[in-house]
């Protein structure tokens, strides 16, 4: 029997992807969310990858489960309080993962369980959340998944990383275990730095970014600044920043970033975490990013004027 992962957030469209690649890897899987009340059993679809009945559980619910492995798909603003929630029911996980955008995130849980037991898996593939409920809609050909402790932190790896990176290879998603996560986040960060944004501010869906040379541009900039930022912080990225921000925008063309589904739904967006993060950790290390920065502003000041705007992708 395989270990019970809980995919914390995993309602959303990152998370629901996930748990169900998980449970049709043949993992005991539940999905937690912030519904009030237990546990019941449920059919979450992946579109693009499968469907699979699994119990989808509240916090109160998720006091009865001991996973082996958390994997937390919130938004970055939220992993605090999901990693609190868990420490009150009681949760002592093997390992824990980290599926948030940007930085920050897998630091928070190296402080929380331990570096040996905390991971990063990097989603590079592209998903909506389906209208109604939990559920996602997978958008492009991008299935790619890096999973991986970072190997400055200090400690093992938990042998579950390698374990979790099998399971969703199994369930249908191109993951790989890497034995030092940390060029693939600041790759990871890159595309999140170049896309997200740049779709905002034009509006429409990622191929704008391969499509448009205005948008394109501004993403060019905003990649080469994180990987000038990531070498003064010490780090290569896993690939050249602006062609791994290219390659994902054409793979994933179809879909809407999700900062710009979080600034059509009226949601808070990540923004601080990506290119707000990218920009205060290059002043710190005297490398600006000027474009960056000014993205983050923008982003930050046009999120209330264009709350409610009709997304790209809505049907």
């Amino acid at each position: 029997m395989e270990p019970l992962v809980a995919v914390v957030g995993g309602c959303g469209a990152v998370g629901s992807v996930a748990a169900v690649a998980l449970a049709r890897a043949g993992a005991r899987v539940a999905a937690v969310s912030r519904r009030p009340g237990g546990c019941r059993e449920e059919a979450l679809e992946a579109r693009g990858l499968g469907a699979a009945r699994l119990p989808v559980c509240g916090w109160q619910g998720a006091r009865r489960l001991r996973p082996r492995v958390v994997v937390y798909a919130t938004k970055a603003y939220d992993l605090d309080g999901a990693v609190e929630a868990s420490l009150r029911a009681g949760w002592s996980p093997e390992l824990a993962v980290s599926m948030q955008n940007g930085l920050g995130s897998l630091e928070l849980l190296e402080q929380a369980y331990g570096p040996g037991r905390a991971a990063a898996a990097l989603a590079y593939y592209g998903a909506t959340r389906l209208p109604g409920g939990c559920g996602a809609r997978l958008a492009g050909s991008s299935r790619r998944v890096a999973v991986g402790c970072r190997a400055r932190a200090g400690g093992a790896c938990s042998p579950l990383a390698r374990r979790l990176a099998e399971l969703l290879s199994s369930g249908g998603l191109e993951a790989e275990y890497v034995g030092d996560v940390e060029p693939y986040r600041w790759e990871k960060l890159a595309v999140n730095a170049a896309v997200n944004p740049v779709t905002v501010l034009a509006w429409d869906r990622n191929r704008v970014v391969v499509e448009n040379p205005w948008a394109r541009g501004l993403a060019e900039a905003l990649a080469r600044e994180v990987g000038r930022v990531a070498r003064a912080a010490g780090v290569e990225p896993a690939s050249d920043p602006v062609e791994a921000a290219l390659r994902v925008a054409e793979a994933t063309g179809d879909n809407c970033s999700s900062m710009l589904e979080d600034v059509a739904a009226g949601r808070r967006t990540e923004i601080d975490y990506i290119n707000g993060a990218v920009w205060r950790l290059g002043e710190s290390h005297g490398v600006p990013a000027p474009a960056n920065r000014a993205v983050h502003h923008a982003v930050r000041l046009l999120e209330p004027w264009l709350a409610g705007r009709r997304s790209p992708c809505a049907t």
